[in-house]
């Protein structure tokens, strides 16, 4: 049975309700011409910063690739596979830079529909917000998507003559590994430049109007405000984005490669297509959430939101179930693995909600302690920051370890799938971390739907909107904080799995050159305990 039909439908699909999406947002009233005026001034800021950006990224993108490929032909003795390799770092890196640009272009057009519909009503901010916020979500999974089928198709993938071993399917995962590439460099960049000028525009912003004039945040007596608006689309919208696309095509090319093990000794595709259309349930059950959004009269914007991450979960864990069973071969311990998944990034979602939320202990204390000034609010800023880290590394550790069983479990119920050696398990932390990223169009969406609502808030104060515009503006401001903070935590989350991914991946090619059947990694080596100490140094050094 052939599954790339479902794949390529459900990519087109994403780009289609992305433009019905967008059409919606920039057909809505454009409020007063005072906010058209300032709306005009971020949008300009914006399309500079992303433009210098962009230009910037792509010349580096073609030196990386020639470099890339020229290393990989020699040290490879494949010509051919650094040209492979070259070709799809320039497709992802391509794919993540365009859904970046235009995700934060239709960001910085609805926030000025959200500013002039929170004159209106509640619920139609909350709305014209989350569709905005929903283009770069619905984009950065559907170009993951499109761009993995497009260059696994040109690779060869569908020749499925000669032993398995040797065909497309087998061969052309571990040739298309440069796109993840090309997806990573992309996100380093973006979230480099986003990142340090958003954080310097927003401090830049306080000292100016705070600390030395006294005026309130978003004054427009503070002409800084602009640059700390623009700040906020460059860091959580383009660089988000393109975090959540390399996460996305770094797991579906990981779970492909583990995939190949399997489909060697079934001569089953399905096997490596698998990850792509568990992808493509997650399109379906993102739409249905964020459809489910505009339903109804709104009164708590987060309970809001959530409503609709629960009618996204449970259309994806039916959608993960019915493809297990239609896919590989109705064993049901691999749907429990990506039923696992989706509970985590369910679970992300309220430990997120409890430690950034102000109606929990944790935001509650760290208002108390602010009392006593500055000194106080950084130490316990910091002691709550430092606690959250516990329980998001004990839910990762859970989930590993629950869907590696039942991965181990399936191969008991199907004994073909352990022949030579191979490890179902691998499989089962795979198809967990593809349930996770069910999810993953909904969360952009709401990620983006923070500086969407914080432009607003802006756009009302600068335009000196009624209270009323601005309470409205300021309730989803709230909320937007937590949305950002929430996919900081589950982008970090979806890196986590998707290291270990790829670093099975890494490991079973590694098994294949050299024609063993293990490979362990022992810490008691020095070089081996050496790698590991630098690579943690060099997280704090390179965050300093």
């Amino acid at each position: 049975m052939q599954f790339w039909p479902v794949v390529l439908l459900a990519g087109l699909i994403a780009i289609g309700f992305a433009i019905w999406l967008a059409r919606d947002v920039l057909g809505r009233d454009r409020g007063t011409k005072a906010m058209q005026e300032v709306a005009a001034l971020i949008f300009e800021g914006a399309m500079a910063f992303l433009n210098r950006q962009y230009r910037t990224i792509a010349m580096l993108a073609v030196v990386a690739a020639i470099i890339i490929g020229l290393l990989i032909g020699v040290l490879a003795g494949s010509p051919e596979q650094g040209i492979k390799t070259a070709v799809g770092f320039l497709v992802g890196a391509f794919c993540s830079g365009l859904a970046g640009f235009i995700g934060m272009y239709i960001a910085v057009q609805a926030n000025l529909r959200t500013a002039a519909a929170a004159q209106r009503s509640l619920r139609d901010a909350i709305v014209v917000s989350l569709r905005g916020g929903a283009v770069s979500g619905f984009l950065v999974v559907a170009l993951s998507l499109l761009g993995v089928l497009g260059i696994y198709t040109a690779f060869g993938g569908f020749n499925l003559t000669g032993d398995p071993a040797t065909s497309g399917p087998a061969l052309v995962p571990f040739q298309i590994v440069g796109f993840g590439f090309g997806a990573s460099f992309v996100a380093l960049f973006a979230q480099l430049g986003g990142g340090i000028y958003t954080k310097a525009a927003d401090v830049g912003a306080d000292l100016v109007g705070k600390v030395e004039a006294g005026i309130p945040e978003d004054d427009p007596r503070n002409a800084a405000v602009i640059a700390d608006l623009v700040g906020d689309n460059v860091g959580d919208c383009a660089g988000r984005g393109a975090d959540l696309f390399e996460s996305t095509a770094a797991e579906n090319i990981g779970a492909m490669i583990l995939g190949v093990a399997l489909y060697v000794v079934t001569n089953n595709t399905a096997w490596v297509f698998f990850p792509l259309v568990v992808r493509s349930v997650g399109i379906i059950a993102s739409i249905v959430g964020i459809m489910a959004v505009s339903v109804g009269d709104v009164t708590d914007p987060q309970r809001k939101l959530d409503q609709g991450y629960w009618a996204m979960t449970v259309v994806a864990a039916i959608g993960i179930i019915g493809t297990v069973m239609i896919m590989l071969q109705g064993n049901y311990w691999f749907a429990l693995s990506g039923l696992v998944g989706l509970l985590t990034s369910v679970a992300f979602v309220y430990i997120t909600q409890y430690y950034t939320a102000g109606g929990w202990r944790p935001v509650q204390e760290l208002a108390r302690a602010s009392r006593t000034g500055p000194a106080t609010n950084i130490i316990s800023g910091m002691a709550v920051g430092l606690e959250s880290t516990g329980v998001t590394a004990i839910i990762i550790a859970i989930a590993l370890g629950l869907s590696y069983f039942f991965g181990t479990q399936a191969g008991q119920l199907t004994p073909a799938l352990t022949q030579g050696g191979v490890n179902p398990g691998l499989f089962g932390t795979a198809v967990a971390t593809m349930g996770m990223l069910t999810t993953v169009a909904y969360v952009l969406s709401m990620d983006t739907f923070g500086p969407i609502t914080d432009n607003a808030g802006g756009i009302a104060e600068f335009s000196q909107a009624p209270p009323e515009v601005r309470h409205i503006t300021d309730v989803l401001d709230g909320v937007g904080n937590t949305t950002k903070a929430l996919t900081k935590g589950y982008a970090v989350g979806s890196a986590a799995l998707a290291a270990f991914l790829l670093f099975s991946a890494y490991l079973d090619e590694v098994k294949v050159r050299e024609n063993v059947t293990g490979f362990p990694v022992d810490l008691s080596k020095v070089q081996v305990f050496l790698g590991g100490f630098l690579g943690l140094m060099l997280i704090f050094f390179f965050s300093s």
